[in-house]
């Protein structure tokens, strides 16, 4: 992708955004891009590349590592091996804990950091995960 492309995708505010969350937007991604060469170079020595990410419908960011091998796959099976360290706003469970070890309804929505690692099965990890009973 050409940068000026990219410039101009990371500094267009789009309607969902609130002026605060582009604001905050534009600086974690200004720090990003400061931090990028020592970032990729230690993401580079683990087989895995850095992106920043935006989500403006969530009303957050993030940011993925992922493995340089899988580079060529569809952005499905890309998904299921990256790792992302996220902060947006999502719908967590705070009911009652169910047999299976994971709360139930009602919910509440929450704009909290997190992490996303699929292949260990962690989803908006440490908000949604399962408890484990003690005997």
């Amino acid at each position: 992708m050409p940068k000026r492309k990219l410039l101009q995708i990371r500094t267009s505010r789009e309607d969902c955004t609130t002026a605060t969350l582009y604001m905050t937007t534009v600086a974690v991604w200004q720090l990003f891009v400061f931090v990028f060469p020592i970032v990729e170079t230690v993401a580079r020595m683990f087989g895995k590349v850095s992106f920043f990410y935006s989500y403006p419908n969530a009303g957050g960011l993030g940011f993925i590592l992922e493995p340089r091998r899988a580079q060529h796959l569809s952005i499905s099976k890309r998904t299921k091996q990256q790792i992302r360290l996220d902060w947006h706003r999502f719908s967590v469970n705070v009911g009652g804990i169910g047999r299976e070890g994971y709360r139930h309804p009602p919910s509440i929505e929450m704009n909290r950091p997190h992490v996303d690692i699929p292949s260990r099965r962690l989803k908006h990890w440490p908000w949604r995960r399962r408890f484990v009973k003690q005997d």
